[in-house]
């Protein structure tokens, strides 16, 4: 795509939100309120055209640049020294963004599959004056029974009300549905290519939450110039055809030029859709485990109920780990570790890790009796 226009990221934004908005200050109140990750790039873009911001936008958009520049400095320096882990969207797609426009980040995504590598990622990261923030433990995956991580690192910034810096490490490729797409333990060979890898990596987001606007201009900016027969084997290997259809219809019945995936895109998806009914099929022999999936995965997503509560209360850590849940890791002050241990240890679940030791929750509450007089980590 030669040029990303304001008006291309308004009709984007009324297209996403369905609201109609008449002035700038409207569009930018609807952007702030349901689709934030837009608002850097449209005061880019409207500086780009000559559009005076004031000084409260304008510092701003200055923020943001820097927070950019931070991740660039800091990506480059990570290369350097670990030439291995693989980035997710983040940097690589905000490269494909006509300059001097900015796409918001909100963190650096790092998938580490060798788990020597990624304890020591983590410990180069602890010594650079990152600290851990929370982690995610799950079984599944490529890990040979041991649970899979993701670790999420944070470090605050000069400015004392701007966000923190966060980075993910993650033990596995992409999260699937939890139900008829599995996790991805590894990635196609056709991901090579940046632009097919964040392709799909921007169709399991689906798994998370609806497609936003910047979802929409990611892809027309991946598209653009991306092996287009690599990200069609791609997406059939994976099974994503269904998150693609939805994507291409909202990116059509937009203002963006995107070039389509070769391919029967109604017949793949009705594929698709059969390979994963087939999968939930199996899944159902297991009602408990499919249910408190289901539930868990609701609870994510804003959604908990009465069920999901009775859950967390009358099932253990160790339990649910084994039924397939995901358990939510406090980072709490304590020695470390040659690799991950899970113990049980005053009615709870502890995870000893090299960077350090987690209380294990599949809820969102920590009791202070399962501390045991453990200080949680503090964010430097």
């Amino acid at each position: 795509m030669a040029e990303l226009t304001a008006a291309d990221l308004e009709q984007v934004l009324a297209l996403v939100t369905g609201q109609d908005m008449e002035t700038p200050g409207e569009v930018l109140h609807v952007a702030r309120l349901e689709q934030p990750s837009l608002v850097a790039t449209l005061l880019s873009v409207w500086e780009a055209e000559g559009h005076a911001l004031g000084p409260a936008l304008t510092h701003e958009l200055a923020a943001q640049r820097g927070r950019m520049d931070y991740y660039r400095d800091l990506h480059e320096r990570l290369a350097a020294e670990w030439r291995d882990p693989v980035s997710l969207k983040g940097l690589e797609i905000a490269g494909r963004y006509p300059k001097p426009l900015v796409r918001y980040m909100n963190d650096l995504d790092y998938w580490i599959p060798d788990r020597e590598r990624y304890w020591e990622v983590a410990e180069w990261l602890l010594a650079d004056g990152w600290s851990t923030h929370s982690a995610t433990f799950f079984r599944g995956g490529s890990g040979g029974g041991e649970p899979e991580m993701i670790l999420s690192l944070r470090r605050l910034p000069d400015d004392p009300y701007a966000l923190p810096y966060g980075v993910e490490l993650t033990t596995v490729a992409l999260l699937g549905d939890g139900v008829g797409v599995p996790n991805l333990a590894s990635l196609p060979a056709a991901c090579a290519d940046p632009a097919v890898k964040n392709l799909v990596a921007l169709l399991y987001e689906r798994f998370e939450q609806p497609f936003r606007a910047r979802d929409l201009v990611d892809t027309a900016l991946l598209l653009d110039g991306a092996p287009l027969p690599d990200c069609a084997r791609a997406v059939t290997a994976l099974g994503l055809w269904p998150e693609y259809v939805e994507l291409a219809g909202l990116l059509a019945d937009s203002p963006l030029e995107a070039p389509e995936l070769p391919g029967d895109r109604r017949a793949l998806a009705r594929a698709c859709r059969r390979r994963r009914r087939i999968t939930m099929a199996g899944a159902a022999r297991r009602p408990f485990r499919l249910a408190v999936t289901a539930l868990q995965r609701g609870f994510i997503g804003g959604r908990a109920g009465r069920a999901w509560q009775a859950v967390t209360n009358r099932m253990s850590a160790r339990a649910a780990l084994d039924a397939g849940l995901m358990l939510f890791g406090l980072p709490v002050a304590g020695e470390t570790t040659g690799g991950l241990t899970l113990r049980e240890s005053g009615g709870a679940l502890w995870a000893h890790t090299p960077v350090g030791p987690f209380i294990l929750v599949h809820g969102d509450v920590v009791g202070e009796d399962l501390l045991g007089g453990a200080s949680v980590v503090e964010v430097r």
